[in-house]
């Protein structure tokens, strides 16, 4: 009879433990957008080179008002489930070609507002170029994302107006057949996108610029199955073991675009 009222006992403690409320997976934030008047806006200047088409820009906005679940973890971690955390959502901006010739715009809130107080946090560019290199003529490749975070940081800039230069250069990968060569875009040198914090409304100019001319190739060594033959536009050769890592931080091809007349041969061409 004792053993019988023990298991009785234990039926409405795991009712109760059913019903603990659960998170709502299906609530979503209000994503509606009110700038107040005093918001801080944002106005995009892409000033393209030929051959250069700047891609829709991807933004990130986040709230500190308005919570979302989320899924956290990974399959195989010790700790992983479903929490409450700040919303966010993206947003993707085509810029409109502006009468001038290579100049792109678009213009969006940073101080976002509406019921969640959506706030900027990132926002990511990147643009296609279609090369005019004899080994690649007419074949086209997208850069690599470039993200701006916008952050309250001690060290965050807060001019309202910056103008970033970026340069880059093509790697050619070959091929036997000559038709399926392809390339990349290497930047000149690294470049680490600093945080943004405008104390006003401002604009944001980026000015990419590819020295289509002057490419690197990369090809099969034909000595060694594990390295490449690798070429400079001053018709120098190199080596090195990884296809990807060609054009890294070369001081060889820094020198080579640099707009000053330098001796490049003091920089020995990369041998890794």
């Amino acid at each position: 009879m004792g053993k019988r009222w023990k298991a009785l006992a234990l039926v409405p403690c795991v009712f109760m433990a059913g019903c603990t409320p659960a998170l709502n997976l299906d609530h979503k934030a209000d994503r509606t957008q009110s700038p107040a008047k005093d918001a801080r806006w944002l106005t995009l200047v892409v000033q393209a080179k030929e051959g250069i088409e700047p891609q829709p820009v991807t933004l990130e906005y986040e709230s500190e008002k308005c919570k979302e679940a989320r899924s956290y973890g990974v399959g195989g971690q010790s700790q992983s489930g479903v929490a409450l955390m700040r919303a966010s959502h993206y947003e993707k901006v085509s810029l409109d070609r502006a009468p001038e010739n290579g100049v792109y715009k678009a213009c969006f809130a940073i101080d976002a507002g509406g019921r969640c107080q959506w706030k900027l946090v990132s926002l990511e560019t990147s643009f296609k170029y279609r090369s005019i290199h004899p080994l690649v003529q007419g074949k086209e490749a997208i850069s690599n994302r470039e993200k701006f975070a916008f952050r309250s940081e001690k060290d965050s800039v807060r001019t309202p107006n910056v103008r970033v230069r970026s340069e880059y250069f093509p790697v050619v990968y070959l091929h036997d057949d000559a038709s399926e060569n392809r390339f990349r875009l290497q930047r000149k040198s690294m470049f680490f996108p600093p945080s943004l914090d405008p104390s006003e409304s401002g604009t944001m100019t980026l000015e990419p610029k590819v020295f289509g001319d002057m490419a690197m190739t990369v090809g099969e060594d034909p000595q060694s199955r594990r390295n490449y033959v690798v070429g400079y536009p001053d018709g120098a050769k190199g080596t090195s073991w990884s296809r990807d890592g060609v054009g890294v931080e070369d001081e060889r091809m820094q020198c080579l675009l640099s707009p000053a007349k330098q001796n490049c041969a003091r920089f020995s061409p990369v041998k890794r």
